[in-house]
């Protein structure tokens, strides 16, 4: 079994400069980034995010730049990045920012917004944003759910603007 992931893998970076040309140069840095060539997949990456506002290369660099995979771990960063990739309606991105906010990471413990922005990822399709939200509600008193519904409810109107 060893020996089929491990094949797998490599024919999938053998396979990149053949896939190459059928492709965005997003789905090029998602090979990349496969392949462990992180510094790569960070440079192409970052070209997407900030000349073209691609939106999920933004969540693809906070997710690089949170575990530090070819660049420096500064989750300050990284929470900045989730954050731009949120305002273009990543799902994935809603889910790190809530789970930043469910563990206090770069910013303070907040129960309330980690609801919100699970709820966000939730409505957006994340398979396991709604398992969140069923843990936090045991924590949250009715206030603080209508709030964090509140909040949920006025982003998706920003959203839509």
């Amino acid at each position: 079994m060893k020996y089929a992931i491990r094949v797998t893998v490599l024919l999938g970076c053998l396979a990149q400069p053949i896939v190459a040309w059928a492709h965005d140069g997003y789905d090029r840095a998602i090979s990349a980034y496969g392949c462990v060539d992180y510094p790569k997949a960070f440079a192409m990456f970052k070209t997407f995010a900030e000349k073209e506002g691609h939106g999920l290369s933004q969540y693809m660099m906070g997710i690089m730049t949170e575990q530090g995979q070819g660049t420096e771990t500064d989750v300050n960063k990284a929470f900045d990045w989730y954050m731009t990739a949120a305002k273009q309606g990543v799902p994935d991105a809603y889910f790190a920012l809530a789970d930043m906010y469910a563990k206090g990471i770069s910013v303070a413990k907040d129960p309330v917004q980690a609801y919100a922005w699970f709820n966000l990822a939730s409505k957006g399709g994340h398979k396991l944003a709604g398992d969140m939200l069923l843990g936090l509600e045991k924590e949250l008193q009715s206030g603080q759910l209508a709030e964090a519904n509140k909040l949920a409810d006025e982003w998706l109107a920003k959203l839509r603007r």
